[in-house]
Parts: C-alpha cells; structure tokens; sequence
C-alpha cells in the first residue's frame, strides 16, 4: 500500500493513501461477524440472525465502509511507524468515498510536537541587545531612589522629599538616615540592573522568536493562552474587581479575551521550544544538587514533590539557556522565582 506524508500548520502531519480492495474484502467477515453479536431480527434470538441475512439488513455500501474503517484501524499503528510519526494526541483517520470492490483512499491528520529551527541563536541575542537604548544608570538610580523615598515616608506616614530624617529612619528600624541612605541606595542599584535584564530578556526572546521558524500546535496555543486567562482573572480580582464588571469596563467578551491572549501564549509555548532546542545544542544539564535544594524550599511550603522537582528543574535550564544568551539573573534574584521575559501583546487588566 502506497501511502504519502505531508507536513500541514500548526505542528500536524497528513498522510494520505488508499486501502486496497482485496485488504477491505478481507475485513468484510470480521465486521459481519462483529455486526452479528448485537443484532436482533424477527424469528431470531439476538446473536443468531444468519450472516447473509446481517449482510442483507446492512447493505453493502455501509458494510464495505465499515470494513474499510476496520482494516485501517488495524494498519494505523504500522502508517505512523512507516513515516516515523509520533502524535501526542489522538489522530484523526477519515475515509474518502468509494464504490464497493474499489480502493478506498483515506487520509490520517496527526499532530505531532512543536518544532523550532534555531540557529545562530547566540549572534541573535548579541544583535538584540545591540539594538537597546543607551542605559542612563545614574538617572534610573536617582528615579529608583525617589520612588523608593516615598514608599518608605508611606509607611511611616510622613510627608517630604529628599532624604529622609533620622527620626524616620529610625521609625522604619534603620539606625539613622545615613544607614538607610545606604540601604536605598543597594536597592535602587539592583532594581535598574534587574529590570534592565527583564528588558534584556524580553528583546532578546521577540528577537528568537522572529527568527526561529517555530511549528506550534494550535492545541497547546489554545492551553496556554486559557492559562493566561485564568492569571488575567487573579490579577484583576486581586484589583477588587469582579471580572464580570471588569468586561463591562473593556467593552469586550471573556472569548475575545482569550482571543486576544492567543499571540502571547503562543509566543510563549514558542520561547519553551526554542529554550528547550537551545539546551539541546549546548548540552545543558540541571545541578542535581542545587535541584535538591530549591525542590525541597518549594516541598516545605506544601508543593508536591513530583511538581517542584519538574518546575525547579526547568526553573534552572531556563536560567542557564539565559546565561548562554548573554542574560544572566542577578546573584539574589536567582534564589527567588525567576520573572517571565517581556514579550510583547499581552493583554492586561
């Protein structure tokens, strides 16, 4: 039997072929057999019609189809194999119309795991980082340090600007004001030099993600961006916001949320594939030891074992893929949840 694969979007395979007549007549009995166990006729107990009175009631149209449906179930497995095809979820097998004693073509739709071509991935990211604007450190400091001025007379309930005094210094537990001075001032460095590598990241990722020709099931584009939408509602109730009022506000529907959630996700599941082909190429292994240790932080706050283990561990080869980009996280904020990249299109409350 002649069969022809052909790659089709989003990640799914067509092979298309014809069952022969003779292979289609040799499963005609089966099926009659099959058909007579649950029939029932006048003047015969169920089981026991005769065959070619079970032939007769079927029709030979609907008999050769089914028996078509039958030898190709059969050989399903062996097509896969030929064409070295592996679904992750159930294919589709869909017979076209044919006379009886004819070949019947058929055609099975698979979908098979995502795919992405990653090449140069390294110059990639160099040229992305290139083209980010001129860091002006010492401003964003200062800007840092404001904002982090007033947060802290917010706890203090007190008003001013500029530094603060050491009456209010002391109210937030420091010393004087020239130890929170100091203070402020660790903080405020490390808030730019983070969130100048999330902007990193993120021109980085769009930067993969526009290059890599990515082969993304629309399943798991669907799966993710659901998923988005259910962080969508957290953060929106974490607002005090009812999400129902919250779609009055937008004008829009929870669907065309979703909808709009679609390019994200989709960017997203992408960024998992192209991380995971990256780690491939660089031969990237996790730190079983500092694997251990992270899984057992998440294991003492209620999350199961298996979980922690499997998040820690992407946690980590994620970081590392980072580090080969030319991205590396901050000592410190290794030891905590590392943030998403920016990758633009997501919707926001």
């Amino acid at each position: 039997m002649q069969t022809k694969k052909d790659k089709k979007k989003n990640a799914e395979v067509s092979i298309t072929g014809a069952l022969p007549k003779e292979k289609v007549a040799a499963h005609t009995a089966k099926v009659l057999s099959k058909i007579q166990k649950d029939i029932e006729m006048p003047g015969f107990r169920k089981g026991k019609v005769p065959l070619p009175k079970v032939r007769e009631y079927v029709g030979e149209k609907a008999l050769w189809r089914e028996a078509a449906e039958s030898a190709l179930n059969q050989d399903l497995e062996s097509i896969l194999k030929e064409h070295e095809v592996m679904p992750i979820m159930p294919v589709g097998a869909a017979l076209r119309p044919a006379d009886v004693d004819a070949d019947v073509p058929f055609e099975i739709v698979a979908v098979v795991a995502p795919t992405c071509s990653v090449e140069g991935f390294k110059e990639t990211a160099e040229k992305a980082v290139s083209k980010m604007p001129k860091l002006d450190e010492e401003k964003e400091i200062e800007t840092a340090k404001t904002a982090l001025r007033a947060q802290a007379r917010a706890m203090v309930k007190t008003e001013g600007e500029g530094a603060l005094t050491d009456e209010e210094a002391k109210t937030l537990g420091f010393e004087n004001a020239t130890a929170f001075e100091f203070f402020l001032t660790g903080e405020a460095e490390h808030a730019v030099k983070d969130r100048e590598i999330q902007k990193k990241r993120g021109a980085i990722a769009e930067a993969l993600i526009e290059k890599s020709a990515c082969d993304i099931p629309n399943i798991l584009i669907g799966e993710e961006a659901m998923r988005l939408l259910d962080v969508t509602k957290k953060d929106i109730a974490s607002q005090g916001l009812p999400f129902n009022d919250y779609l009055k506000q937008t004008g829009k529907t929870e669907e065309q949320i979703r909808d709009e959630l679609r390019t994200p996700a989709e960017k997203r599941v992408a960024l998992d594939v192209i991380f995971a082909e990256i780690a491939k190429k660089e031969e990237i292994k996790p730190d079983a030891t500092e694997e251990d240790r992270l899984a057992h932080a998440l294991q003492s706050q209620g999350v199961d074992h298996e979980t922690a283990h499997r998040y820690i561990r992407a946690t980590i080869l994620r970081e590392k893929v980072w580090e080969v980009l030319g991205a590396k996280a901050l000592s410190r904020a290794t030891e905590e949840k590392t943030p998403e990249p920016e990758v633009s299109g997501e919707t926001k409350p």
